[in-house]
């Protein structure tokens, strides 16, 4: 039986990320845990694009944290990351972090 939220995440690619961005965050390499985290986020987006449909797509890329790093999607195109920097704090990697995993055990991917 899972005992943290990572180990809830079913698909072994993305909860071994997951665990790779808990490890990069307890060792303070915070660009790595909010790159990690928007990655699996973007995957989840693409597995699962009926998420994108209609104005609840809108709602979900305006959910995306943009504490230095925001989701952004052009008409008929894929959602990306735009960086508006390189660095960033506990706090804010650690909400990355927690938006991600939430996502991806909410969609049981």
């Amino acid at each position: 039986m899972p005992t943290t939220k990572v180990e809830r995440i079913k698909d072994e690619q993305l909860r071994e990320s997951m665990a790779a961005a808990h490890a990069s965050l307890r060792s303070g390499n915070y660009a790595d845990v909010v790159r990690r985290s928007a990655d699996a986020y973007l995957e989840l987006l693409r597995r699962k694009p009926e998420l994108l449909e209609g104005m609840m797509g809108r709602v979900i890329i305006m959910q995306f944290p943009r504490l230095g790093a925001r989701m952004e999607r052009k008409e008929g195109e894929p959602p990306e990351v735009q960086w508006d920097r390189e660095t960033f704090a506990f706090s804010e990697a650690a909400t990355y972090f927690e938006f991600a995993v939430d996502s991806l055990v909410r969609e049981e991917l």
